[in-house]
């Protein structure tokens, strides 16, 4: 063997080593969330970071749940409501809305890497039914 391949081929090993991945959440200033491996940007905060596991084999993807609830739209609101209860359920709506996407970040948060398509779907649809109403 010759000397330059002896030192060629720890250099190759240790290239092949991937550094780790990591993943990242991002919160923007006007609260767009985003999850990417590169730094956050600037003007945005890190929420957290993960290292990323990587699978030997993709899993296929599990098929839509048969029977899944529609997401219901907004009623019309009664056209002899006062104002001031208009501004009140438009209120309590928010505070629904806020506080159903803060339970679905926290659960994505702390099972990020553990939930499937169909169980992020149904917290979207969770978040969307708690915001429409």
């Amino acid at each position: 063997m010759c000397i330059p391949s002896l030192f060629l081929f720890p250099a190759l090993l240790l290239s092949s080593a991937s550094p780790g991945a990591e993943l990242r959440k991002c919160v923007a200033a006007s609260g767009a969330v985003s999850y990417q491996t590169l730094p956050c940007a600037e003007g945005s905060r890190q929420a957290w970071v993960q290292p990323v596991k990587v699978e030997a084999a993709p899993r296929p993807h599990a098929a839509p749940a048969q029977g899944a609830a529609p997401v219901r739209g907004r009623l019309p609101s009664a056209a002899g409501k006062a104002r001031a209860r208009g501004s009140e359920l438009a209120q309590a709506r928010r505070q629904r809305c806020d506080k159903a996407r803060a339970a679905a970040d926290e659960l994505r948060d702390r099972l990020w890497n553990k939930l499937d398509f169909q169980q992020r779907s149904a917290l979207d649809a969770k978040v969307a039914r708690a915001c429409a109403r």
